[in-house]
Formats: structure tokens, C-alpha cells, sequence
């Protein structure tokens, strides 16, 4: 027979230094960061399609 146990040392749980509390000022600087690095890609996805390009949409949307 094996005989199994449960460790008493909480070997895989987290340390109270492990999740420091961010401040607003560090999210928002976070975040302000990441923007910049997508902001080129997200301008890219920006279109400003003809009146014709969405009526030809809405016709062919209707027709389903």
C-alpha cells in the first residue's frame, strides 16, 4: 500500500510581495505605452468608405 500526504509548507503559494498593488498613475502609464506601440496599426484600420461602397452593402444586406 502507498501511503500519500499533503505537504504542510505552502510551497506554491503566493508570497504577500508577489502582488503589489499598481497605482492608477503606474496603470495609466502602462496603458498609455501600449497605445503608442498600436496606434500606427489602429490608424491602418481606419477606413472611410464611399456613400456607394455602404449603399452597395446595405442593398446587398437587405437582399438576405
Amino acid at each position: 500500500m502507498t501511503k500519500t500526504s499533503t505537504s504542510q509548507n505552502n510551497v506554491n503559494s503566493p508570497t504577500p510581495n508577489m502582488f503589489q498593488p499598481r497605482t492608477d498613475i503606474e496603470s495609466d502609464a502602462e496603458i498609455d505605452l501600449f497605445y503608442d506601440q498600436i496606434k500606427g496599426k489602429l490608424d491602418r484600420l481606419a477606413k472611410d468608405p464611399k456613400d456607394e461602397t455602404i449603399s452597395k452593402i446595405l442593398a446587398y444586406s437587405r437582399s438576405l
